[in-house]
């Protein structure tokens, strides 16, 4: 991965595309990463985003994306607007100059996808990855060089599941949960593309290959949800998704998700090797155990763990990629493995291969 030759600033500006999951998770993800200042924020609904810079203090206030992107008050943007905007705006950022953090899904369909790995490569003097901020997460990198060092034999099949889906307030994103663009396939709403792109991406992560073969349906088993406005609105994204992968390692991967299950383990994942079995359970439970043998508790500790909000995987997760992108952007090597565009074009192949409902093979 190549290192900026551009002058390396001495504080990274960071401008964020998008109020709802920033003011979340993102904002208050940046105090706890140094050498980082957040300068501006856009959002199609103006008023909201001026309420965000009330809140975190952020001079400049833009209505439209590819201003901010253009913008000279900005080194760093962070794309973290609805799907069917990521492509617009990162590539615009990409060709004023800037670094560009995408969230995932990283767009609405493969062709968007490489459209965007298109102008990354135009621009290689700007570091330009997805928001898979679970390759961050400390048991999951763990898992990693679990399997690289061959700790659990030759990888043979992986399992990945969540069931239910939780929302913020911590209850199941069930029947009740009202309508909103999450729901709306057009803006790229939808469990496969929500999760499913970073568990996809898990499973390139922990293979070190891509993904070869792919077989999958999708489902919408709520038609019909109500806004907050009391209308009733038809709902066109998955709430259910399940697929099979096979990788180049030759490893088989199965994974399942719902947002209309009323119980469940919630996050659960099994890697099966030829010699053990590692165990994921819940956001930061790591075991293993030998063929034949009891499974020993093998957790990587956590030193972020209660002392941001929201305290969860995602947003601990998001500060230590963050933080590397910084030490990259300021001259530096990354201490992870960060999801280039590439890997984001990768998953979106597999996203639409699953969409599609049959199998199909990739090059």
């Amino acid at each position: 991965m190549p290192v900026p030759t551009v002058t390396q600033p001495a504080t990274v500006r960071v401008g964020f595309i998008g109020s709802g999951f920033a003011r979340r998770v993102q904002l208050p993800a940046l105090a706890f990463v140094p050498g980082a200042k957040a300068t501006a924020i856009a959002s199609g609904h103006r008023a909201n985003a001026e309420a965000v810079a009330r809140e975190f203090g952020i001079a400049r206030v833009y209505d439209d994306g590819v201003e901010l992107a253009r913008s000279e008050d900005v080194d760093l943007v962070v794309v973290s607007s609805t799907p069917d905007t990521h492509a617009r705006y990162a590539i615009a950022a990409l060709h004023a100059g800037k670094h560009v953090l995408c969230e995932k899904p990283m767009a609405i369909d493969g062709y968007e996808a490489f459209q965007m790995v298109a102008a990354s490569l135009e621009h290689p003097d700007s570091v330009a990855w997805l928001d898979h901020e679970l390759r961050y997460e400390p048991n999951r990198r763990r898992a990693r060089e679990l399997i690289r060092s061959d700790a659990i034999g030759e990888l043979r099949h992986v399992e990945l599941s969540l069931k239910p889906y939780l929302r913020g307030d911590g209850r199941p994103q069930t029947f009740d949960a009202p309508w909103n663009w999450w729901f709306d396939a057009a803006r790229g709403g939808g469990i496969l593309g929500a999760v499913g792109s970073h568990l996809i991406d898990l499973c390139r992560f922990w293979s070190g290959g891509e993904i070869t073969y792919v077989a999958g349906l999708t489902e919408t088993f709520v038609k019909q949800r109500t806004d907050e406005a009391g209308a009733a609105r038809p709902v066109t994204a998955d709430d259910f998704a399940s697929c099979v992968l096979r990788t180049t390692s030759g490893a088989i991967a199965t994974i399942t998700l719902s947002t209309v299950a009323h119980h469940g383990g919630g996050h659960l994942g099994q890697m099966t090797g030829s010699e053990a079995t590692l165990l994921l359970t819940g956001e930061t439970k790591l075991e293993i155990g030998k063929a034949g043998g009891p499974l020993e508790d093998i957790s990587a500790p956590d030193d972020l763990s209660d002392k941001m909000r929201p305290n969860n995987m995602w947003a601990r997760s998001f500060v230590r990629l963050l933080r590397d992108m910084v030490r990259v952007i300021q001259g530096d090597h990354p201490q992870g493995e960060p999801a280039t565009f590439r890997d984001g074009w990768q998953v979106q192949r597999v996203l639409d291969a699953v969409r599609g409902g049959r199998g199909v093979q990739l090059d």
